[in-house]
């Protein structure tokens, strides 16, 4: 995809425990050009569900719209 540096989180999550996948997301992983996002830190439970359901394929790629 244009613009994307570095591996991908789906992919990753296909190896990486939960704990490994908010340590990454977090604190980053500069030496593979992933940047720390600690500001995701109180969202980190359902992004974490969403990639690994993105890794699982139970959720399908595509235009995501809000839970209201």
């Amino acid at each position: 995809q244009e613009g994307l540096v570095g591996p991908s989180l789906i992919e990753s999550l296909k190896s990486l425990s939960r704990d490994d996948v908010k340590t990454t997301v977090l604190n980053g992983r500069v030496e593979k050009g992933m940047p720390s996002h600690p500001f995701l830190a109180d969202k980190i439970d359902g992004l974490y569900a969403y990639l690994k359901g993105r890794s699982d394929g139970a959720i399908p790629a595509g235009r995501l719209t809000g839970i209201e």
